[in-house]
C-alpha cells in the first residue's frame, strides 16, 4: 500500500545480508565441481567427468540467475543517483553476460550423451576454467563490496 521507506533503504530493495556470504559459498562449490571435472578427465573418467559436469552446469547456471536476479537489480536499484558506480556495475553485468553466454553454449554441448570429452573439450573446458577464475576474483574483490551492508 504505502511504502515508507526511503529509496535508499535496502530493505526497500530486497538487501539480503547473508546474499554475498551465499556467493563466496557458490564459488567454493563452484571450484570444488571444477576439481572433481579435472582429477576425473585426468584419469581418463569420461563418464565420471560427464557427471561432475552435469552437476556444475546446475550449480553455475543456479548462480548466475540469483546473481542476475538478486545482485544486479539491487545494485542498479541502489546506485541510480551514481552515475560512476552505475557504470561500474553495468559494465561488470555486462561482462558477465558475455561469460554466460560462453559458458552456458559449452555447457550444453558437452552435457550431451552423444558428445565426447576429447581434447577440443579440455581446451575449452580449462580456458572456461581460467575465464571464470578471474572473474570470481574480480567479483568478490570489487563487485561484491558495492553491495551494501
Amino acid at each position: 500500500m504505502f511504502n515508507f521507506l526511503s529509496k535508499k533503504d535496502p530493505r526497500a530493495l530486497n538487501y539480503d545480508n547473508k546474499l554475498i556470504k551465499k556467493f563466496h559459498k557458490d564459488h567454493e562449490k563452484l571450484i570444488k565441481a571444477i576439481t572433481k571435472i579435472s582429477k576425473a578427465l585426468e584419469k581418463n573418467e569420461e563418464k565420471k567427468a560427464k557427471t561432475f559436469l552435469k552437476q556444475f552446469k546446475t550449480e553455475i547456471l543456479g548462480h548466475f540467475m540469483e546473481e542476475d536476479i538478486k545482485l544486479y537489480r539491487y545494485l542498479k536499484k541502489y546506485y541510480t543517483n551514481s552515475s560512476e558506480t552505475m557504470e561500474l556495475v553495468q559494465q561488470f553485468e555486462g561482462s558477465i553476460k558475455t561469460i554466460q553466454k560462453d559458458v552456458i553454449k559449452f555447457l550444453d554441448t558437452y552435457t550431451q550423451e552423444n558428445k565426447p570429452l576429447d581434447k577440443a573439450f579440455e581446451t575449452k573446458f580449462y580456458a572456461i576454467v581460467d575465464e571464470l577464475g578471474t572473474r570470481i576474483k574480480t567479483e568478490e574483490n570489487n563487485l561484491y563490496t558495492l553491495y551494501i551492508k
